[in-house]
């Protein structure tokens, strides 16, 4: 997860939904201007797999947070570092598309 933030933040225009300290192994980000399904869809065509939507949040997301929903990626023993590079490939490939 750390490698992931570190990651995020130099790619830039990440918002990261959830920010609590103690968090596990679980992300969930929006790409400034690009819809969260969007970005879903091409990462799964890269085949990377993470979820999208509002992940049982939708009042929250909606009400608070005035997003159309999130990209949530899920870390597990198994991920390798490279796993993480390629997530943060794929969204600077994103990025050079819709931006």
């Amino acid at each position: 997860l750390d490698q992931a933030n570190k990651l995020f933040e130099e790619i830039g225009g990440i918002r990261i939904i959830g920010t609590a300290k103690n968090k596990t192994s679980v992300i969930s980000f929006i790409i400034d201007g690009v819809h969260p399904y969007d970005t879903g869809s091409i990462l799964d065509n890269l085949g990377i797999a993470v979820r999208t939507g509002f992940h049982c949040t939708q009042p929250l997301l909606e009400q608070r947070y005035k997003l159309p929903g999130t990209v949530r990626a899920s870390f597990a023993v198994y991920n390798t570092a490279e796993e993480i590079e390629k997530l943060a490939e794929g969204i600077k490939k994103i990025k050079t598309m819709f931006l």
